[in-house]
């Protein structure tokens, strides 16, 4: 919901890090590879119950989830193949930490399956719109690789959800079920545009 805006507020502070990263010939694709292990540990730390550590670990994966993005427009080598490695690492992060979370806290599964299912559901979605809407060649909103289209829940809210997992660790099952919700509402947001853009309503 509140992506973009944020996304606009915090380039500048992106706009260092990815200056000294491209100078020094690193790529997107290798911040890409450094976030999705770094996100890795974050999984292994949850399932270990080590929650300060995999919080720190959260918050880098997703520091460099939006650092990869710049570094390759300033070398110019912004790809298809680079969006998609992008929002398969994105996709095993976010399912990952509901499978690491159901293995620290068995007793709130039921919550995660739910809201696992409500990911898988959400982003079918958003995969399938993206997908026609660059076969029907229309116009991108937003800079990133994919078609974004404004949802309830987006990058923001989940980095917030997963933050709250491991600061809240009493109260793992709360967050999930109301998380699912606001995830069901963005699905059927998506549904409710896809029939809109594409002429069925």
């Amino acid at each position: 919901m509140l992506d973009e805006k944020l996304r606009k507020g915090a380039k500048p502070f992106y706009k260092l890090p990815a200056h000294l990263l491209a100078k020094r010939g690193v790529t997107g694709d290798a911040v890409t590879g450094a976030g999705l292990a770094v996100g890795a540990l974050c999984l292994v730390a949850v399932a270990f119950g080590l929650n300060a550590l995999a919080l720190v670990l959260w918050l880098l994966n997703r520091l460099l989830d939006g650092l990869d993005g710049e570094v390759a427009r300033l070398r110019g080598e912004s790809s298809e193949f680079g969006a998609f490695v992008d929002i398969v690492a994105d996709f095993f992060v976010y399912g990952g930490l509901l499978v690491a979370l159901a293995v620290q806290h068995p007793e709130s599964r039921l919550a995660l399956v739910v809201l696992f299912f409500a990911y898988y559901l959400n982003g079918t979605a958003f995969l399938a719109l993206s997908g026609i809407l660059e076969r029907l060649k229309r116009e991108r909103q937003t800079e990133r690789g994919l078609h974004f289209r404004r949802s309830l829940t987006e990058g923001f809210e989940t980095i917030l959800a997963g933050a709250l997992f491991l600061l809240l660790p009493g109260y793992v099952s709360t967050i999930a079920w109301i998380f699912a919700a606001m995830v069901f509402v963005s699905a059927a947001q998506r549904l409710r545009d896809s029939r809109r853009i594409l002429g069925h309503g």
